[in-house]
């Protein structure tokens, strides 16, 4: 008989086992790593050494997984019951926090560690392609699974303390580099008044601060798998980055049970607070009269956050630029103009893709939370036209950014017009025109695939656009460069993804039909 404290837990282990979407991980998990041996096999056979490029591949590619997972699945673990409104309904069975927090969360963590363990047979394999030993695959796993057990419970902090998936996602995310990138980043910064002469580096702050990194670059999974892989590997499979990982993991876990009642209070009736642009003191930028297209203006400022996050943007992506203008001489000074112009155009393009792909994620997200999918479709308009008015009540978010990257290319000019009038106009032009259409392409497909996903899963829609994608380019361009030329692989690659856009633009409103009429 299942204890009051494991009933909840038990519960969701069982639906999570059920569904079909767990086998189909485990399917795709499987296919994915025999893939990858194919690919070893077809590159250097099965010769001495092999057998150590294809499970490194398959880790590194399991921490990306894993990364995508904290950022969506394990951070929506509290939030989606507080977005839902269902919290309260939950405290109302008398279950404790501790029994909440297993059962939303832990059992997601277990179905986790189970995919890492049902891929273990096959990885074993690459003991026989060379060059590892079973004690290093050991030390990898178990790398693996103190990470994402870390992870799993920084996530669980962070869906405690946010009201909302989006914050969730950005805590984690935040904090995840602020103790695996800024923390050294400051320690190098804190030795630069010592190199300079104005401080010792014996001062107590930049010793502890160094300590402090020391053990973030220990801590790091990255650090410790490119240890594991490297040749010669002797070491303990579980080492002082496993402990210390579960270490904070128990640490975040037990951080969530002491808050949860803190933060996760029945909040009062009403529809959930959207927006900042009701704050008092921002009362000249709150949304005004409704516009013509109604649609437009709701998403505008009660999606995206309206006037207040459109300036916002300005301040937050022009901070980095300016320091980058401003960088001081006796560190370097601040680079090249085009060089400047170049890394502005690149951050503005990685920054306009992530908005995007938010903006895709969670377009139709309120509505399928407070089901409106239906009273949506009885409007004098049509599905499409619906989601035509809220797309261009998003698009104003994305002027910043685009601002910044007119800006940048305005910096690199010189450079760019140079290219244009030197580029080629025979066939290898053409290639160069059909590798950048089937890289737009493509950024059309992760958008049409994120908001498909986004209608049919509750949680983690964007983190598994972001895999699925991830291995098409792995996968998709070698395996069309391997049956034609170059140029022919080309042409094969943009036409895919002219039948995927296609497919993807007709099968998403389906859903979206089916949907509403479900409601």
């Amino acid at each position: 008989m299942t204890s009051p404290l494991l009933a909840l837990f038990a519960r969701s282990l069982r639906e999570d086992t059920r569904l079909k979407l767990t086998y189909f991980a485990r399917s795709g998990l499987v296919t994915v790593i025999l893939i990858f041996m194919l690919m070893v096999d077809s590159s250097g056979g099965m010769g001495t050494g092999q057998g150590l490029g294809f499970f490194g591949t398959v880790i590194y590619v399991d921490l990306v997984f894993i990364l995508l997972a904290g950022c969506g699945y394990f951070a929506s673990a509290i939030t989606e019951e507080k977005e839902e409104m269902t919290l309260g309904l939950l405290r109302m069975t008398n279950l404790n926090p501790l029994s909440i927090l297993l059962g939303k969360s832990t059992s997601r963590l277990c179905g986790a560690l189970l995919l890492l363990v049902a891929q273990l047979p096959f990885t074993m394999l690459a003991v026989t392609l060379g060059g590892i030993s079973l004690g290093q695959i050991a030390a990898a796993y178990c790398t693996l699974g103190a990470f994402l057990i870390f992870l799993a419970n920084l996530a669980l902090l962070a869906s405690v303390l946010c009201q909302r998936s989006a914050g969730a996602a950005a805590l984690t995310i935040g904090a995840l580099l602020l103790f695996f990138a800024v923390v050294p980043l400051l320690n190098w910064i804190a030795h630069l008044p010592a190199q300079f002469g104005l401080i010792t580096e014996d001062a107590a702050w930049v010793v502890a601060l160094e300590q402090v990194a020391e053990f973030a670059w220990k801590a790091s999974p990255f650090t410790r798998i490119s240890e594991v892989l490297a040749t010669g590997f002797n070491d303990r499979a579980f080492g002082w980055q496993a402990a210390s990982n579960l270490a904070l993991g128990a640490g975040c876990f037990l951080l969530a049970w002491l808050g949860f009642d803190r933060f996760c209070e029945e909040r009062p009736e009403g529809d959930p607070r959207r927006g900042v642009g009701r704050r008092r003191f921002l009362r000249s930028l709150r949304a005004g009269r409704v516009w013509q297209r109604a649609l437009a203006w709701k998403d505008f400022y009660f999606l995206t956050g309206g006037k207040v996050w459109v300036l916002g943007k300005f301040l937050i992506y022009g901070l980095p630029l300016v320091v980058m203008a401003c960088w001081p001489e006796r560190l370097g000074g601040p680079p090249r103009l085009e060089a400047f112009g170049f890394m502005t155009m690149v951050i503005a393009w990685w920054v306009l893709t992530f908005e995007l792909a938010f903006i895709a994620a969670s377009i139709f997200k309120t509505e399928r939370q407070g089901q409106t999918l239906s009273t949506l479709a009885v409007l004098p308009m049509s599905l499409r036209r619906i989601a035509w008015q809220k797309l261009t009540g998003t698009l104003p978010t994305l002027i910043p950014a685009a601002s910044y990257f007119l800006i940048g290319a305005l910096c690199a000019s010189k450079t760019i017009l140079e290219a244009l009038k030197h580029f080629p106009a025979e066939k290898e032009g053409f290639s160069i025109l059909l590798g950048f259409a089937y890289a737009g392409g493509q950024c059309v497909v992760f958008l049409y695939l994120t908001a498909n996903l986004s209608l049919r899963l509750k949680r983690g829609a964007l983190p598994l656009a972001l895999g699925i994608q991830f291995l098409v380019q792995m996968f998709v361009p070698a395996m069309f460069m391997a049956m034609a030329s170059a140029e022919g692989g080309l042409v094969l690659a943009v036409f895919a993804t002219v039948v995927a856009i296609g497919f993807l633009h007709h099968n998403t409103f389906g859903r979206l039909e089916a949907l509403a009429a479900e409601e």
